[in-house]
């Protein structure tokens, strides 16, 4: 796993938006982190016969109900490599949402789907398929082309970050819950600091 980025990676973010690390996490790790995301996953689930959509709608913030994912999200590999690319500091666990094989994403713009307004960095960890164990880390307006597989989104944002209402995310209600109201700034009793 890379832990530091050089000068050319960084540049290549910044001219493209996104950049892909091969091989981020091994194999093994990978399969337990796939393992794992299915029993979370097969818990919430409540339907005979689940589809992607229903899958996407219930994938969001894993990490909340698996702490391996809150560990590998919060690790010094994924905030090094976010911070180092975005420039930014402190980061924030924004969210995750499980995008099962099957989903897409249009258009492709994080802060199009998700609830939150100025966020970081944005992160897609492939957990199955010829690039499983791969991650690419994207600027927030933009997504990476699209990959068909099992992966997890993953958000970062800041003490700036704030919660919005956002009619196209099927889980804006859900940080309601949680406290926030809308206009609200990322709390990191909610959202841990990393």
């Amino acid at each position: 796993m890379q832990t530091h980025l050089t000068a050319q990676q960084i540049r290549h973010y910044s001219q493209f938006g996104w950049i892909e690390f091969e091989e981020f996490l091994t194999k093994e790790r990978t399969a337990e982190l796939r393992s794992s995301v299915q029993q979370t996953l097969a818990h919430r689930n409540k339907k005979s016969v689940p589809t992607p959509e229903d899958y996407y709608q219930i994938g969001r913030d894993l990490w909340r109900n698996n702490s391996p994912l809150k560990k590998l999200f919060c690790s010094k590999n994924f905030s090094t490599s976010v911070s180092s690319l975005s420039n930014k500091t402190p980061l924030l666990l924004a969210c995750d949402q499980w995008i099962p094989e099957g989903h897409t994403l249009s258009p492709l713009n994080m802060e199009a789907h998700l609830s939150f307004q100025d966020l970081v960095c944005g992160a897609l960890l492939a957990l199955d398929g010829e690039k499983a164990g791969h991650v690419r880390f994207f600027h927030p307006d933009r997504l990476p082309p699209f990959e068909e597989c099992g992966q997890i989104l993953i958000a970062y944002g800041n003490l700036q970050t704030v919660y919005i209402h956002n009619p196209k995310d099927p889980s804006s209600s859900q940080f309601k819950e949680l406290g926030y109201n809308y206009g609200d700034r990322l709390n990191t009793k909610i959202h841990p600091l990393i």
